[in-house]
């Protein structure tokens, strides 16, 4: 009993310590209009499962994943918060135009399906990019410790779904969201841009 308590708290710790910069990530997910909570949920435990298993992989053939291999997925969020200033600029410098009326045939359905899509790809790709932390943790952890995987991947789902919540509490609490929201444009690209540099100096 007491092994298991032991290993139950190295499978918090574990998980806390690789995914505080994510809890930010997804708050900054969630204050983006553009993107549906429900999307960016599903991405973000298609993104943890796959950290997961690529864990597991990696363990069970005694391999480590090579730093360099890890510094790359820097560029996802890097170069994706550098194009979302690009964007922010760019609406600035335009001139306005006319807004085109959706049309109501299919124009709402195709925004709805596109905006559930583009949330979860991104949620999932972001998530893959910011887990160089999860990827140098829990491959060893599982590596040392095979007989207690089944926990840690119990504790790491239970914990994502914690995660999940936090944040959107965080971007949805009277006393924090409408000042997120006012700074959402700049505070995403400059979270995406910093977690890339992050990412590159592991």
């Amino acid at each position: 009993m007491h092994r298991f308590a032991s290993e139950l708290l190295i499978a918090v710790f574990a998980f806390t310590s690789t995914n505080i910069d994510d809890l930010l990530l997804l708050s900054s997910l969630f204050i983006d209009s553009e993107l549906r909570a429900g999307s960016v949920v599903i991405g973000q435990f298609v993104g943890m499962s796959l950290l997961v298993l690529m864990s597991i992989f990696a363990a069970h053939l005694m391999v480590s994943i090579p730093p360099a291999w890890i510094r790359l997925l820097g560029l996802v969020p890097l170069c994706l918060g550098i194009l979302r200033f690009v964007k922010i600029l760019g609406r600035r410098l335009a001139k306005p135009v006319a807004t085109l009326k959706e049309s109501e045939f299919v124009g709402r359905a195709q925004l709805r399906i596109s905006r559930v899509k583009s949330g979860t790809a991104l949620a999932t790709v972001l998530t893959l990019a910011n887990g160089g932390d999860n990827l140098s943790v829990y491959v060893p952890l599982f590596a040392v410790q095979r007989a207690f995987v089944p926990l840690y991947v119990a504790v790491f789902g239970i914990m994502t779904v914690l995660w999940c919540f936090l944040a959107y509490l965080l971007t949805n609490h009277d006393l924090f969201r409408d000042k997120l929201k006012g700074c959402a444009r700049i505070l995403g690209p400059c979270i995406l841009i910093a977690i890339g540099i992050k990412v590159f100096s592991i």
